[in-house]
Formats: structure tokens, sequence, C-alpha cells
């Protein structure tokens, strides 16, 4: 129990699932090897990276092939969307319903832009 309070305390899905997984492992200090385990790699490479980051900015090579990596990530987004939609399509037992309700949440925040996560739309006014 003490695990799972202590995974709450911390913000954020990945800080609770490091916290949550350390606590099971070996209690408090398991918490925070975990967490150290789960971001100090992206630590260290920000401040690896920082020193150089504006003579890197500025690189030539980087500036042409920025366009590229851009639109390649946002394909690997949208082939993963697709790959999850069809896996969930394949496996739910209402698989109308679930297209359904795929189709409308799009519209909702594509179309008509309602933002159903923000904390505004929850606020009691």
């Amino acid at each position: 129990m003490r695990g799972r309070c202590a995974s709450q305390a911390l913000p954020g899905p990945l800080f609770n699932l490091a916290a949550y997984l350390g606590a099971v492992a070996g209690g408090v200090p398991g918490i925070f090897l975990c967490w150290v385990g789960l971001f100090g790699p992206g630590v260290m490479l920000i401040f690896g990276v920082l020193p150089i980051w504006g003579w890197f900015r500025d690189f030539r090579p980087y500036k042409l092939a920025l366009p590229g990596l851009n639109s390649s990530a946002v394909g690997l987004v949208v082939a993963a969307c697709f790959s999850l939609s069809l896996k969930v399509y394949s496996i739910s037992p209402f698989s109308s319903s679930t297209v359904i309700i795929g189709i409308v949440t799009f519209c909702m925040v594509h179309v008509a832009k309602i933002q159903v996560l923000s904390p505004r739309f929850w606020a009691q006014e």
C-alpha cells in the first residue's frame, strides 16, 4: 500500500509506473532507483547535447533533413494509430460500436474542437 501511495504522489504516468514498480521491487529505495533508471538516460542525453545544440541547430544537413524527420515521425504515429484501431476492431465484441465511438470522438476533437481531457471542460462554473 505504501508503494501505491508513493506512486500517486508523483506526477504523470511514467513517474507513477516507475515509482510503483520500484516500490514493489524494493520499497522506498527501489522507487528512486527505478525513477533514475527510467529517466536518467534521457536527462543525460539532454545535458550531453545541450552544449552543442546551438551549433547543431544551424548545421545545414540537419536543416535539410528536418522536414523528412518530421514527416516520418508523423507517419509512424499514424501507422501506430491504424495498427491499434485495427487490433481493437478485430478483438472488440462490438466492432461497429467501436468504430462509431472512434469517429464521434475524432469529430469532437478535430472538427468541433472540443477538448474533453482539458481541465476547463470539467470545471464547475
